[in-house]
């Protein structure tokens, strides 16, 4: 295997201020500039385009000996950022593509590098956590209703089609009645299992106890909203279930979509704080089409092709990479928490 072919890029943007200003003092150098008030801390680095290399994974190994290595460029933009300056964020994406060919990741045709979101196995790897932990919790989702909260993205689209072809009851909260999502239920309404929207997150976790979630700001479910026995599979980054103090007990939040590097890979990453060689999903897919020398656009656009998101987790499976490190807010979960959650749910079947 030639590592010096297997690179990636991977481009992340700044979840939050608390992370612009550690990007500014620790990468950037400008450590003055990181204690500036919010308002010009965002127009200072919006004015100035940045982006910064801010991480290295030198030697990634699968449990077939193959190797890769990477680097993790980073837009010095928080999400709400990038929705107010589309075509700016769009231009530094670009710019940090094409950093990330210069290096060294290989290319695509007609792109500066092979491209995609990595949301294909985002969805699968929660789709794997959603069905172990109903496993472990001894629970039949069918005798439910799942929310999923941040619908139409192409994360939890791909989710819906899936769960819903199970003859699992769906309540889908999308911030407008659009013709997308119109069209959308006529083409599943198969009479397989009931499919309701709302535009009202309390709406949903007033119905249902077993939730997906992944918007794109973060920050919008209070733990208290929650009803006792619900399970949260947290996709969203930033987080969408707000941390709080002392944790419910009676509730199961899980930090989904988050993977492990293979078990062959003995050096050791924190990657954006996350557990010792814990990644993002998005972060996997990229590392596996690099390992497979797939150069090619794979996850682009908000319809994802099923056979893909199966593919892409059939060959992550396959090179290693964990699916079942259940984490939250980034701490593992202890067997008395499951205890605590099976014994909740159960009680509201």
């Amino acid at each position: 295997m030639h590592t010096d072919r297997n690179k990636f890029g991977f481009i992340v943007h700044c979840r939050n201020t608390r992370e612009l200003r550690l990007v500014l003092a620790r990468y950037a150098r400008a450590p003055l500039k990181a204690c500036l008030p919010e308002r010009r801390l965002k127009q200072f680095c919006l004015q100035r385009k940045m982006i910064e290399d801010i991480f290295t994974f030198r030697r990634v190994v699968t449990d077939c000996g193959q190797v890769c290595q990477g680097k993790a460029f980073c837009l010095l933009m928080t999400p709400e950022q990038m929705l107010e300056n589309q075509s700016l964020a769009t231009d530094l994406v670009v710019e940090a593509s094409n950093r990330a060919h210069t290096w060294g990741a290989e290319a695509a045709q007609r792109c500066p590098a092979a491209v995609t979101t990595g949301n294909s196995l985002t969805a699968y790897a929660s789709l794997v956590q959603f069905d172990r932990v109903m496993q472990r919790l001894e629970v039949d989702p069918t005798r439910h209703k799942v929310a999923i909260i941040g619908f139409p993205g192409s994360i939890t689209l791909v989710i819906a089609k899936i769960l819903h072809e199970r003859g699992i009851d769906l309540v889908l909260v999308s911030r407008r009645q659009t013709a997308f999502l119109k069209r959308f239920i006529a083409s599943i309404d198969d009479g397989t299992a009931s499919v309701e929207t709302t535009q009202q997150i309390d709406d949903a976790l007033e119905r249902c106890r077993l939730v997906f979630t992944a918007t794109s700001t973060g920050q919008l479910i209070n733990q208290q909203q929650l009803l006792p026995g619900s399970v949260v599979f947290d996709i969203a980054q930033p987080k969408d279930v707000v941390a709080c103090q002392p944790p419910r007990r009676d509730v199961l939040i899980l930090d989904t979509g988050l993977i492990s590097l293979p078990t062959a890979t003995t050096d050791r990453y924190r990657y954006s704080g996350l557990g010792v060689n814990d990644i993002p999903s998005c972060l996997g897919e990229t590392m596996t089409l690099t390992l497979e020398q797939r150069w090619e656009n794979f996850s682009l656009g908000r319809e994802l092709h099923l056979p893909k998101v199966e593919e892409i987790g059939r060959l992550a499976e396959a090179q290693g990479f964990v699916f079942d490190s259940f984490r939250t807010f980034q701490k593992p979960i202890p067997d008395a928490q499951f205890d605590l959650a099976r014994t909740a749910l159960q009680a509201h079947n």
